[in-house]
């Protein structure tokens, strides 16, 4: 008896399982901002601690900061993250220096992975330094910001000479002393005195942003 021939349809099913045809090339994605669950718990107990240290009520800082006893209160549970321009004025009535922001533990050499988190206010915005704890002309910050994570809807300033801005993906738009708008994209700079109240947000819908702020002389 004559052995069967392979049919036609067989031998393409065969050739069809052997040879897969290439998926197209994914588009590279910057990861999500993670929000460090410490961030918010670290700007409460600090100020929460200081506070209680003073013997202040919670409506006398609050009137000095300009902001209601209620909104204070969920700051201090961790409920409610303040904006930097609002972190700046609880810290000014609770008489702790801004430099204690800044203050590094790390060694010369900053791994990626290990960088220290800040309390720096904000809405969608996690900022940790790169700078090591022997960097005392400059402060180098890291910040990732979410789609539409921005510094607060009012402006802030920093006791320093000079801020420089560098947009590593993503794109910032950022504003000073009231003046024109500027937005920056990736590989882009901006050099700006930063005792001049300004502001910052991503204004990406769907987009991550990641920055390097470099401040010198530290802030006080």
């Amino acid at each position: 008896m004559m052995a069967r021939k392979k049919s036609t349809s067989s031998v393409s099913k065969a050739t069809r399982r052997g040879k897969r045809t290439a998926s197209p090339q994914k588009r590279h994605r910057a990861p999500p901002v993670v929000q460090d669950a410490s961030t918010a718990a670290l700007v409460g107990a600090m100020l929460r601690e200081q506070r209680r240290l003073l013997n202040l009520t919670l409506q006398e800082v609050a009137d000095r900061a300009g902001i209601t006893k209620g909104f204070l209160s969920e700051i201090e549970r961790d409920k409610a993250i303040p904006s930097v321009a609002t972190l700046m004025r609880l810290r000014d009535a609770l008489s702790l220096s801004i430099s204690s922001l800044f203050r590094s533990s790390l060694p010369r050499v900053v791994r990626s992975n290990e960088r220290q988190t800040i309390p720096f206010g904000g809405e969608g915005m996690v900022c940790s330094l790169v700078s090591a704890r022997d960097a005392h002309r400059v402060t180098v910050i890291w910040a990732n910001l979410e789609p539409g994570g921005r510094s607060g809807a009012e402006p802030h300033s920093l006791d320093a000479d000079e801020e420089v801005i560098i947009v590593v993906y993503g794109a910032l738009e950022i504003s000073v002393d009231g003046g024109e708008s500027h937005r920056l994209r990736a590989g882009d700079s901006f050099n700006f005195d930063p005792r001049l109240p300004h502001r910052y947000e991503n204004p990406s819908s769907n987009q991550v942003a990641r920055v390097v702020c470099i401040v010198a002389p530290p802030p006080k």
